[in-house]
Formats: C-alpha cells, structure tokens, sequence
C-alpha cells in the first residue's frame, strides 16, 4: 500500500510539472487542479498505510486512489488535446500499475479493460489523432498489461512458497514459530478482548512411539494429530508445531469457556491416535502477549502430563502407529513451570 501511493504521489508530480512547463497551453489551470487532487490522494494513502492493519482495508484504500488516478488521466488527457496529447501517457501508468499491483486476475481483467475502455472514450469524444496513434496506444497497453500481470503472478507464487517454506512445518503442515509469530502479531495490538486464547498440545510417551515403532511411525501420528485437531477448530483459527511433539492452537477472538470446550473437542478428536496433555491460557486475565499466555498454557500441560504418568503404558503390538487410548477425563489446573521451558 506504501508503494501504491508513493507511485500515485510521484505520477501526478510529474504531470503538475508537465502543466507548469506548458502554462501557456489551454486548461492547465483545470489540469493542475486535476492533477493536485491526484497528489493530494496517494499523500493520504501514505497516511493511511500507517494506519490499517488489514489486507482487505489496503486494498480498499488502494482501489480508491486507483479510480481516483483513472479519473484525473481521462480529465488530464481530455483537456490536453486528446488521445494524441503527452497527458494519455497517465493511461499507460496506469494500465502497468492495475498489472502488476492487482491481486485477483478477474479484477485486473476488468481494471485494465476499463483504463483501456477509457482511453477509446477519450480518442472518441476528443481531438482526432493521427492514423493509427490510438491502434499503436491500445496494443501498447495491452502488450504492458499481458507481461506485467505475467510477472507479476510469477513473482507472487515464488513469494507465497518462500513464505511457505519459512513459515511451515514440512511434515505436517502447520505453523512454524515464526509462522506462529506472524499469525499472532496483530493479535495484541488493540489491546485484549476476550480472547484470544491460546493451547498448548504435548503427546504423551510420544518418545516410545519413535523408540519401539520407529520415526515413520511417530511422523504420521504427528501428521494425524494435526489434521484431526483442524477439524475441530474454525477457519481463522492456527495450529502451529513448535517442538517434536508440541504443538500451539491459536483460537481468535476466543474466552475461557470456549477455549474449553475447544480444547475437549480436541481430546476427543486425537484420543483415537493418541493419548494428549493439553493447557490452556486466555487474554487478558492469564497474559497480555503471546509469549505469556504460552508459558501459563504450558504450565497448565505439565501439571496434566504429570497426572497422566502414571497411567501411561506402552503402545499396543497390534496397532503400531498409534499410542494407546485412555478413557481418563482432561482437565486444567494450574502448576509449576516445566523445567527447561523458554518461550519463542
């Protein structure tokens, strides 16, 4: 969003001195109006990037200045003589920016046929151009159009694997702790509602299931853990991996009760696989980061990892890849810190 109205705040700059270097021409004073109001536009979008904290608002913000800058280069060129006038150049600018800053292909589609649909309108109704000049504008559009939103597409999808491969757990899929990190960081920021609430998963003897049944064994238990537990949350919902066989729940916008409830209805769906130790945390009341509210839902697991050792036993020899089922109650109280346990 900062580059968006940097570029609208620079494109109208250069047609405010393109006007004040023609003074002598008709209509520059309704031109520099024009063109001021474009500036004016990309100065308070680089106000407002400062200011939205969501993706769906920047790209609100974005479209207007967009609309915005369409207008003034149909005033601009109309007023400067027509399709053949320096000022027509504001359309191709403008064509190149809807390529390669719009993130749906059926939206870019429909911005560029507009901008180009515009500039007809303009070579329609204004002073004739030479033969040709307008086919010439066109195919240059469209041919800048084709390749930037090529490359722009490209570009995107190597960005979404590099963020992949930063932010997710290769075995399972899951957040990673910087995945974990990015997904919450927003979380905070307007001060703690109720929620949101935070769960810290542990398998219980998961380290018999790697030592008599083998790491294969112990990954596809990870792996079913994970998809088991996605069922039960809602789509804003996260589930990240931060250790072997630990794993963080991120419920937004989440209390206490319903942190409970989610976390029974995650008991429920692993209990088949395997036994699981499970704390949880809500903001305000147990912390106001996300760094306290894992360190209290982590000494909540270890107190009810320390009760269910002496039920644990072996894994069965006739279903290899699970740890056993227990028919025991999970519950959360409060206790000690694990020891050794650092947050982040």
């Amino acid at each position: 969003m900062l580059l968006t109205a940097a570029l609208h705040v620079v494109s109208h700059g250069i047609a405010v001195s393109y006007c004040l270097m023609t003074l002598h021409q008709p209509h520059r004073s309704l031109m520099l109006a024009a063109y001021g109001c474009g500036m004016a536009s990309g100065l308070v979008g680089l106000w407002a990037a400062q200011k939205v904290s969501t993706k769906a608002s920047g790209y609100r913000i974005s479209f207007t200045i967009l609309l915005i800058t369409l207008v003034v280069a149909t005033l601009g060129a109309y007023w400067d003589g027509g399709a053949a006038s320096p000022a027509a150049v504001g359309f191709v600018t403008t064509a190149v920016f809807v390529a390669s800053h719009t993130p749906r292909l059926p939206l870019m589609t429909g911005l560029a046929a507009l901008t180009v649909g515009t500039y007809l309108a303009v070579a329609a109704t204004g002073r004739p151009a030479p033969p040709g000049h307008v086919f010439l504008y066109v195919a240059a559009m469209v041919v800048l159009i084709s390749v930037c939103s090529a490359q722009a597409r490209i570009l995107a999808r190597q960005r979404s694997q590099l963020r992949s491969l930063a932010e997710l757990d290769p075995l399972t899929g899951a957040l990673n702790r910087r995945g974990l990190a990015e997904f919450t960081k927003h979380l905070f920021r307007s001060g703690c509602r109720p929620g949101p609430s935070l769960l810290c998963l542990d398998l219980d003897d998961f380290k018999l299931v790697n030592d008599r049944l083998g790491h294969a064994a112990g990954d596809r238990l990870l792996q079913r853990t994970v998809a088991a537990t996605r069922e039960v949350l809602r789509a804003g919902d996260a589930i990240a991996r931060v250790g072997g066989d630990e794993f963080v729940v991120v419920l937004v916008d989440a209390d206490d009760v319903t942190a409970r409830t989610v976390l029974t209805r995650i008991d429920a769906a692993v209990r088949p696989d395997a036994r699981v130790s499970i704390g949880s945390a809500t903001a305000p009341q147990d912390g106001n980061t996300l760094e306290t509210l894992m360190q209290v839902a982590d000494q909540r697991l270890y107190r009810m990892k320390l009760e269910h050792r002496p039920a644990a036993g072996p894994p069965p020899q006739d279903c290899p890849d699970l740890l056993p089922s227990r028919p025991d109650a999970l519950g959360v109280r409060a206790a000690g810190q694990r020891p050794g346990w650092s947050p982040g």
